[in-house]
Parts: structure tokens; sequence; C-alpha cells
């Protein structure tokens, strides 16, 4: 049974999240095979079956329908609260529930006045966000006291009709490089693909790994040591044998930034977007440690959600390998598509790497 203060902050995210058309959960347990599961504060479901006919997508998933389904009740957001004090090891523990969940959003919140007169919870917190995603890898996670919600949500109407998904069909494959293998892996999906409302992306490349860079240009105005230019990638050693420094004009030579083959998406609900620029906003400075707040904050974009990968691959080595890394974290799911079964490399990446939302399929399945 969670505390009241905990409980008053539950309540106040479940009736948001009705606002903004999700189905709003409190007290939620989603890993089912487990010893260990945790039950998170609340969590937002999106039913995108009201939007897009992800049946016809279901042959890509033969081989994993357990993620197929998870895709119909998106887990979209998820919320672990602290009411009150609590502990460092406590919010790493938050931090380390949350991404482990399937959510695209992650959301931790402190109540910095209820902490017992140290009035530290939220300050610690913007810390123990910043180790979490160094030492397990970027995910949309995001830190936030009780009064900045608040302050996003004092006054808030959600845009009304606050769905409408933008489609941008980009049907021809494009390659790179003299690369036409990939071609002959693409045509035998692209009726499942073509038909189910979802926006598609031929080699789509992140939004927030683009935005980063930006943060990081920003650092480099003014008169600054050349060890600190490369630490920030700002400059860099194009030949080791004659170490002339150059200066990173371009995200593209400033950091790596993968392609995903194809990419299937949806710009996010209207309300959702302009309740996270409102929290954008309230976040003042904080802003610059959460790259989608920053986005908001600085433009009039909409948010487009990455939901379904595909790597089309036509044998098996380590560039397979690397398009399994890259869809799980820029995408929410992904689909191997290759000559031969591939079955090996998921698994092998599952056990070592914890990577768990790719699937893969064989051409001959698909024909």
């Amino acid at each position: 049974m969670p505390k009241k203060s905990t409980s008053d902050i539950q309540n106040k995210i479940k009736k948001l999240g009705e606002q903004l058309g999700f189905i709003a959960v409190i007290e939620e347990q989603m890993h089912n095979h487990s010893s260990y599961a945790p039950i998170y504060d609340a969590v937002w479901y999106m039913d995108l079956t009201k939007y897009f006919d992800l049946d016809k997508l279901m042959p890509l998933f033969k081989n994993n329908t357990d993620l197929f389904n998870r895709l119909k009740r998106l887990p979209y957001a998820g919320f672990e609260i602290e009411g009150a004090s609590t502990s460092s090891k406590n919010q790493i523990g938050n931090f380390a529930n949350l991404m482990s969940g399937p959510f695209l959003y992650r959301y931790v919140i402190v109540n910095n006045n209820e902490a017992n007169g140290e009035n530290d919870t939220y300050r610690r917190g913007i810390k123990l966000n910043s180790y979490m995603q160094d030492s397990f890898g970027f995910s949309n996670t995001f830190f936030l006291d009780l009064a900045q919600l608040d302050e996003s949500i004092a006054g808030f109407s959600p845009v009304p009709g606050s769905i409408h998904p933008t489609t941008h069909n980009d049907m021809r494959r494009q390659t790179y490089g003299g690369e036409t293998k990939s071609v002959l892996l693409y045509e035998p999906i692209k009726n499942y693909i073509s038909e189910t409302g979802l926006s598609i992306i031929q080699n789509y490349q992140p939004e927030e790994l683009k935005i980063k860079y930006e943060l990081l240009r920003m650092c480099c105005h003014g008169d600054i040591s050349d060890e600190a230019a490369f630490y920030l990638h700002n400059r860099y050693y194009n030949e080791p044998y004659d170490y002339e420094i150059k200066r990173s004009s371009s995200a593209k030579t400033g950091i790596y930034i993968p392609k995903l083959d194809l990419l299937l998406g949806f710009n996010a609900p209207a309300g959702f977007t302009q309740w996270m620029r409102r929290l954008a906003n309230t976040l003042r400075n904080d802003c610059v440690h959460y790259p989608i707040m920053y986005f908001l904050k600085n433009t009039d974009n909409d948010i487009f959600v990455p939901l379904i990968g595909i790597d089309l691959e036509a044998s098996k080595n380590k560039h397979m390998n690397g398009g399994i890394c890259n869809m799980s974290k820029y995408s929410y799911c992904g689909v191997l598509l290759s000559n031969g079964n591939a079955e090996d490399r998921i698994e092998f990446l599952r056990k070592y790497l914890g990577i768990t939302n790719i699937t893969s399929i064989c051409r001959e399945e698909l024909l």
C-alpha cells in the first residue's frame, strides 16, 4: 500500500494520462515471467489498434508473438514515485525498474519538500539519472520534482482530438555505397508495411543523437582548450599519423549516428507533446539533460515515435550484429530480416547484452 504522499501523486498521473487519451493504471506489474517483478507506481498504455492496422505486420513477428501483442496495447509511459525522503540506492532502484520496463518514456518523480529537512532529493536525482544513463545506455528517462509536475499541469487543457497520425510513406528503397542486396530483401515486405497507416522512413537516423550533438557543440563557444574540444567531439584527428587537428562541422563528423534500414512510426499524440513541452519549460535549464525536452523547448516540432525498426541483412556477419544493436536502442522494437535463420544472433545478444526487443524472420518464410 503506497504512502498517502505517493498515492496523491499517483492519482495526479492517472488523471493526466486519461486527459491525454491513454489507458492509465496505478500499481501495475508487467514482468510475468520473472521471479522478481517490480510494481510500477503508474503506467500509461496506448491502444494502437484504434489508429493503425497492426495485424498487417503479424507475419513479421511470427517468431515472437509476445513482442507483437505488446505493440497493440503499447506501454507508452512508466512512472516511479517517491513522495518523501529516499536514499540514493533506492533511487537507483527506481531508475533500474523503469529502464528494465518495456516503456517508450520513463519518469521518476520526487517531492523535494517532503525530504525530512535535507531538501537534497532533487539535486541527487539529477546526478543519479545521468549516472544510470552513462552506466547502462541511453533511455528516454526523465527526472522531475512534484513542483515541476504541478506547474506543468496547472491550467493545462490538452489539444482536442489529440491523435491524428501524420503519415510519411517513403516506399522506395534507397541504398548507399553501391549496396543493392537489401532491395531484394525489401520487396517481400512492402505489402506488409504499406497498409498499416504507420509512417515509413527509409534509412532513419535518430533525432536524439542529432540533438545531443547540438548540445555538445553549444559547449564549444569561446576559448576552450583542445583537450576540452576533443572531449566534446568538436575536434578530432582524421589521420593519426600526422595528428592534424580538424574541427567537426556537423553531427555526422562529430559523433556516430546510425541508419536504420527501415523505420515504422507515428507522431506522438498532440496532447502528450503539448504537455511535454510545458514540462520542458518548467525544468528550466535542467531540460538539457534530456534531448527530447531540449528539442521541444527550442522548436515547434512534433515528437516522432520510432516504433518498429527493420534491418535487412543479406548475410550473417558482424554487420548483422550491429544492425540488431542499433534497432534495440533507437526503435521501440526491431525485426531482423535475413536470407537465412538468424535466431542464434538474437539469442546471443539477448543473453550477453540483454537485448530483448528484437525478433527475426527469414525471407523464405514471407514468400
